[in-house]
């Protein structure tokens, strides 16, 4: 998306789709997400996402090459 398309758009959550490392740079800002089995995603101190529930973790990377992921405020 361009930046002149995110900035039409300023309230809408940013999504990535299911693609193989690398076809899309990770986002800068590591946002909470959730993910197509609706588990919610939030980056730790330790730079790795874990499941609300604690029972999960996984890297950007992992998270991207494996599911269909929306931004969650």
């Amino acid at each position: 998306m361009s930046q002149e398309a995110a900035a039409d758009m300023p309230n809408r959550p940013r999504v990535w789709l299911v693609g193989r490392v690398g076809t899309t740079p990770d986002p800068a800002d590591l946002p909470p997400v959730r993910d197509t089995r609706m588990r919610t995603w939030v980056p730790g101190t330790d730079g790795i996402y874990h499941s609300a529930d604690g029972w999960h973790h996984a890297t950007w990377t992992e998270l991207h090459t494996r599911y269909d992921l929306v931004e969650v405020a």
